[in-house]
């Protein structure tokens, strides 16, 4: 830091001196406009309309601006995917039905209390309501939860009747 002060302060020093010693009076010439070479004459609207008009052509907006009909070299903002193309939508006459919904997940019914680590393997003390558990990985509590990975600082629950995958903080390994 202390090298790049110096550097810092040489180079303030250093303008500072140019600023005392040159010489703030003014420039003696003014700047003008230079003349043009060739006066372009203004149009003078009369009240009489010209009476010959040509249109040169025609262009569709979605030619200039590169729709989905137009030229793809053209298009001010097109892209290009590489993506495969989506299936198509099915026909206009069939009857879709709408996709079954799966029950909802209840909440995990458990709190945590503690853990320990006894013999290599982890135990985890759970409470619901006034229940105590002691749980171990591959506990099956009451048929509908089964304790699949106790790797702090997460338990892993499957709800068994959906085989939905909970988690559970249970804090770190310390």
């Amino acid at each position: 830091m202390k090298r790049k002060h110096i550097v810092l302060g040489a180079l303030f020093a250093g303008s500072a001196a140019i600023l005392a010693f040159t010489g703030r009076t003014p420039a003696e010439e003014v700047v003008e406009a230079a003349p043009r070479k060739h006066a372009v004459p203004l149009a003078v609207s009369s009240g009489v309309a010209s009476s010959v008009v040509t249109i040169a052509s025609l262009h569709a907006r979605g030619e200039r601006a590169g729709a989905a009909g137009g030229d793809r070299r053209r298009a001010l903002f097109g892209a290009l995917s590489l993506a495969p193309p989506l299936p198509s939508a099915a026909p206009a006459g069939t009857d879709i039905p709408p996709l079954p919904t799966a029950p909802p997940a209840p909440d995990i019914p458990f709190a945590y209390l503690g853990k320990q680590a006894a013999n290599g393997r982890w135990e985890v003390y759970l409470a619901r309501g006034d229940e105590t558990l002691i749980v171990r990985e591959q506990t099956i509590i009451d048929g509908t939860y089964r304790i699949e990975t106790i790797a702090p600082p997460t338990l892993t629950l499957v709800y068994l009747p959906t085989r939905l995958v909970q988690t559970l903080d249970i804090g770190s390994a310390d």
